[in-house]
């Protein structure tokens, strides 16, 4: 293969896939077909055959030789050289067998018919003989463009030759410059590393001043806190001993009262003693008067019978009233006496909330009940109620309390526990929104070896209250129904809502109390 054709052929390959214009209808054609086109394209100019010296387009070449001054030229002269415009027709003599027969037609018009061929042979040839010419011109054209081809071609074979070594060159730069770029970068990564390690240093270093500024700030606090807190507590001790000595005063002249009741209530039973004594004396003397029937008349037995009679009976009517004022009245002492140990234990909560082991500020308290089984008996024989530590809703929310009857209360007593949950006054309850309406739900704990087996019993409680400064709704219904025997049953509905209840035969079936120590759980669902 010659290095012509190598080139030619490196040319056609680069130039694949593209499209070219045509120099003459601007029309775009891929390489390999616009040689084709070249050939056949009707805006090509060329030379008029009719030698009038115009150049005309391919397509309208027949157009111009119509009306081409040579033409009308060669229609007006009889020479044989004259060119004619169309090819005039035959003469109208009969044809047999596709020849031509002189015999009949004159010989003038067979001559003139022989110089019209003869003109349009010769019209033919030139024709022929220009688009030689044009086929030349055009073959001349491409072989000065294909040597400017391949000068180019040799001029794009040397520049990129002198591209390649550039590249090279500049690509050895690049290299050299990339090592050179690499061990810079590493030097600032191991600068930037220090850097930060530095950075790091001083940042502990500063973070480690900050937290011990900030612990000396916290403890300081603490400090003040604790000292405060020391101070409330010192005069909260101080009220507390002022109220337990004026509650100790108070127990000592309730007790000193029940002493003087239970002397004067003694009384009153020796009286009455000695009035069931005056009445079996009286039945005696009865006994003996009807003995002695024959010795005093009977109306007197009556009428002595009758006096003493009337007279026990007001002494004993005497002694049953006292009798009923010193119950009231004892009833009245012990409910008091219930009322002010339960005030007691509420402030001393009160007091002691700020201590973390009495009571929870979030809504969650697990209470601890130890010494189950004496707590039971002293349920059983003086009917007490436990109350726990007081115990939020949350770090500012409501204060509530549980209550336990071990014994149970009411209609229930001696065969359930009894739980409820109650408002008590807060520090916070003018900022709380009223009424409030409370989802409690109380858990027995179960307490097996195994946590996963553990089987607790869950009750729910709704806890409502009207207002911060009013008693407890429940508390005032309970009371209202308690003081008529009418409504007992809505009573018994009220204390179902008020309260939860758990069998003491559930009691047994699981570790509820295990070690002597029962476990109940308070969980505030808002």
């Amino acid at each position: 293969m010659s290095l012509d054709q190598l080139k030619v052929d490196r040319r056609e390959g680069a130039t694949v896939g593209k499209e070219s214009p045509c120099y003459f209808c601007n029309d775009m054609f891929e390489m390999g077909k616009l040689q084709n086109h070249l050939k056949q394209c009707g805006s090509i100019l060329e030379q008029c055959p009719l030698r009038c010296g115009a150049w005309i387009q391919r397509k309208h070449k027949q157009v111009h030789v119509n009306e081409c001054p040579q033409m009308e030229k060669a229609r007006n002269s009889s020479s044989p050289t004259h060119v004619r415009v169309s090819e005039p027709s035959p003469p109208a003599v009969p044809v047999t067998n596709h020849t031509w027969t002189p015999r009949h037609s004159p010989l003038d018009e067979c001559v003139t018919y022989l110089e019209k061929e003869v003109a349009g042979i010769k019209l033919v040839l030139s024709a022929e003989s220009s688009q030689r010419d044009v086929f030349s011109t055009e073959l001349e054209t491409l072989r000065t463009k294909l040597v400017l081809v391949e000068e180019r071609g040799q001029h794009v074979v040397s520049a990129l030759s002198t591209l390649r070594a550039a590249v090279d060159a500049e690509a050895a730069r690049a290299a050299d410059w990339a090592a050179q770029f690499r061990h810079d970068l590493s030097n600032v990564q191991l600068a930037l590393q220090e850097l930060q390690n530095q950075q790091l240093s001083t940042a502990m270093r500063l973070e480690s001043a900050v937290s011990s500024i900030v612990h000396e700030q916290n403890e300081r606090e603490l400090l003040e806190q604790a000292m405060t807190q020391h101070d409330n507590r010192i005069r909260a001790i101080g009220r507390l001993e002022e109220v337990m000595e004026y509650i100790k005063r108070t127990i000592e002249e309730d007790r000193e009262r029940n002493a003087e009741s239970r002397a004067a209530l003694e009384d009153e039973l020796a009286e009455a003693r000695r009035a069931s004594q005056q009445l079996a004396h009286l039945a005696t003397l009865r006994a003996q008067l009807e003995t002695t029937a024959n010795e005093r008349p009977a109306l007197d037995r009556v009428a002595v019978l009758e006096v003493a009679t009337a007279d026990a009976r007001a002494e004993a009517a005497e002694h049953a009233s006292k009798m009923d004022i010193i119950s009231r009245d004892l009833r009245a002492l012990t409910k008091s006496y219930h009322k002010i140990r339960s005030e007691i234990v509420d402030f001393q909560a009160r007091i002691n909330f700020s201590n973390p082991e009495l009571g929870s500020d979030d809504g969650h308290f697990i209470w601890r009940i130890d010494n189950f089984t004496s707590r039971m008996k002293e349920a059983k024989e003086k009917d007490t109620i436990l109350t726990s530590p007081h115990f939020r809703t949350s770090k500012y929310g409501y204060t509530l309390k549980a209550e336990v009857a071990l014994n149970g209360i009411g209609k229930w007593k001696g065969r359930h526990i009894n739980c409820t949950v109650r408002l008590v006054a807060g520090p916070y309850d003018p900022l709380l929104e009223w009424p409030c309406d409370l989802n409690i739900s109380i858990v027995l704990r179960d307490q097996p070896a195994n946590r996963a087996q553990a089987m607790d019993i869950v009750k729910s409680l709704q806890l409502r209250r009207k207002s911060a400064s009013s008693r407890h709704d429940y508390d005032e219904a309970n009371e209202e129904k308690t003081r008529s025997t009418e409504n007992l049953d809505m009573n018994v509905v009220q204390m179902k809502k008020q309260y939860i209840f758990i069998p003491h035969t559930s009691l047994d079936k699981f570790e509820y109390i295990k070690n002597d120590v029962m476990f109940l759980e308070f969980m505030v669902n808002q």
